[in-house]
């Protein structure tokens, strides 16, 4: 259960990640600008708002962390931390160089 946390936290940390950035890409400024972190349904919910905004280079990783975070409420048990985290990162890499 700590690796599923661990990945729970890495897609809680990138939300904000979103909201803080900019730059004039249409998905970096699509980001909600409040979302309670502490609740994965909410970070779902932002980044549902925004998904049909990614790119195509970052769509698929936009969709592996949505998929994980509805998994959170309905069976944490089998979220995949690996896949989650792998996610996490490529997204984070792309806003960094991005937004």
């Amino acid at each position: 259960m700590k690796r599923v946390m661990s990945g729970v936290l890495a897609a809680a940390l990138l939300v904000p990640a979103l909201t803080a950035c900019g730059g004039g890409n249409s998905f970096c400024d699509a980001a909600p600008e409040d979302v309670d972190t502490n609740d994965p349904a909410a970070m779902q919910a932002a980044l549902e708002e925004v998904a049909d905004e990614a790119p195509d280079e970052i769509r698929d990783d936009v969709d592996v962390i949505i998929e994980q975070l509805r998994l959170v409420e309905e069976d944490p048990t089998s979220i995949d931390v690996d896949a989650l985290n792998t996610a996490v990162a490529e997204l984070t890499a792309w806003e960094e160089e991005n937004c």
